[in-house]
């Protein structure tokens, strides 16, 4: 437990905390939803026992895109601030963010209601807000009570990047000279050196395991994220014709999406056509395109911290080839069966087998060996979201149907992907707002785009 003298600290530094911090809040809630945010941090809490947690925020960006938070911290916290950590006390029960001075010296005004720190802490469910610097004093209570400290020992996943593909980037970064450590890796090394005896444990798992399974509060998000992202697919494709350059059609999925009110994209998208369709994550979409080819939108939109992830292929021209056809025709009743086995108590290798047989009985069995028998991924506040392969699914799982298809002679790639929610009965499917039966394909191309001149 922390001792009186240091929750007198405490108390002090969020006096002084009010007239130096620009603690913020996402705006695109209105109301913000405390118990949510409260409920998830007391399933943590519970899984801690007597033990602590420290969580990291990311560190604000340069490049020309919103910020977007760590989606852990996000997940926990449901706030926005840029360098900031979240101290969870198992022994306290208590939730404390420690946030960094802001450089205009402001007392915070951008959440609902808030005038003060202690407003902050009151509209978000804390125990307190405190300077960042006051962390080694809050870890000095778990090393002197003889506690376990968790940390983010497995890499933090971000907005189009699963913990694995972090790790991945990470191992080549470390390859260059003069490598970067990140932020969360040098606060662990730093804690180690500070504090030898002190048990680190990975509080990734913990996380992991409430992050699988989507509340209500969560699903919402996702049907909005899939029904934004579904219209901005399905404008995308009105009106393709050649001679159009790839990045028209992404104009006109973004967009919808930004009408709609996604606050940006869920990752880069990828509009490759013709001999670029087999550029895995191709995302130039400057490209002219030709009479006989096909392209596809590989597509998302993030809605309030929650993503969806489409993808479409049609021809250029009006109509598949009778090769392209047969191709689309492979996956369209992949994509179908994939769905139609997803319910409670399946896994990922029951998709497997379903689209196996179906890969087999168009004659693609090789192709379909060649993607390591892909069928899409788990999908949330990351594209490529938590969860385990091995798990069988249970109701709010959200998976990404993504069943492709590669001819390398002839230089095609096709493919579909949908999100799906898994429900009690089965699955709802929440992109299926865009259509990919080959004659609704065709006369979707003939509507008269809204964003795009001829």
């Amino acid at each position: 437990m922390l001792s009186n003298c240091f929750l007198k600290v405490c108390s002090a530094a969020i006096l002084v905390f009010v007239i130096v911090t620009g603690f913020r809040a996402v705006p695109a809630q209105a109301t913000f939803n405390k118990e949510e945010f409260a409920a998830r941090r007391a399933k943590v809490l519970e899984k801690l026992g007597n033990n602590y947690a420290l969580i990291l925020a990311n560190q604000e960006h340069p490049h020309s895109v919103k910020y977007r938070e760590a989606p852990d911290f996000y997940y926990l916290t449901g706030v926005e601030e840029p360098g900031a950590m979240l101290v969870l006390s198992g022994r306290r029960k208590a939730a404390y963010i420690l946030a960094t001075k802001k450089p205009e010296w402001k007392i915070p005004i951008e959440g609902p209601g808030i005038r003060d720190v202690k407003d902050a802490a009151r509209v978000y469910g804390l125990n307190g807000v405190l300077p960042v610097e006051d962390v080694y004093m809050m870890l000095a209570q778990t090393a002197v009570g003889g506690a376990k400290l968790y940390m983010q020992l497995s890499p933090s996943d971000q907005l189009q990047y699963a913990r694995s593909e972090m790790a991945v980037n990470e191992a080549g970064e470390m390859q260059l000279p003069f490598a970067q450590m990140p932020r969360g890796r040098h606060l662990v090394a730093a804690i180690r050196n500070w504090q030898p005896n002190l048990e680190l444990a990975d509080v990734s798992p913990i996380i992991d395991e409430l992050r699988w399974v989507k509340t209500p509060f969560e699903i919402e998000r996702m049907r909005m994220a899939g029904k934004i992202g579904a219209e901005g697919v399905k404008e995308a494709i009105k009106g393709t014709k050649p001679g159009m350059y790839e990045y028209e059609l992404e104009a006109a999925a973004r967009y919808v999406y930004v009408k709609r009110g996604a606050r940006g994209d869920a990752f880069l998208p990828i509009v490759p056509s013709g001999p670029n369709s087999v550029i895995l994550h191709y995302s130039k979409n400057d490209r002219r395109m030709q009479a006989g080819e096909i392209v596809y939108m590989d597509y998302g939109a993030d809605y309030d911290y929650y993503t969806s992830d489409i993808t479409r292929t049609w021809p250029v021209s009006g109509r598949f080839s009778p090769e392209q056809e047969k191709m689309y025709r492979c996956i369209l009743e992949a994509r179908s069966a994939i769905i139609a086995a997803i319910k409670p108590g399946t896994t990922v290798e029951d998709l497997k087998v379903a689209a196996a047989a179906i890969y087999k009985k168009h004659g693609f069995e090789a192709e379909f060996a060649k993607t390591n028998r892909y069928v899409g991924h788990y999908i949330g506040m990351s594209v490529h979201d938590v969860g385990s392969d091995a798990k069988p699914f249970v109701p709010g799982v959200v998976f990404n149907v993504e069943p492709l298809l590669q001819n390398d002679a002839l230089k095609t790639h096709v493919r579909l992907e949908d999100t799906v929610l898994v429900t009690a009965n089965g699955a709802e499917n929440l992109t299926e707002g865009v259509p990919a039966e080959i004659n609704e394909i065709y006369s979707l191309m003939k509507q008269r785009p809204i964003t795009l001149s001829n």
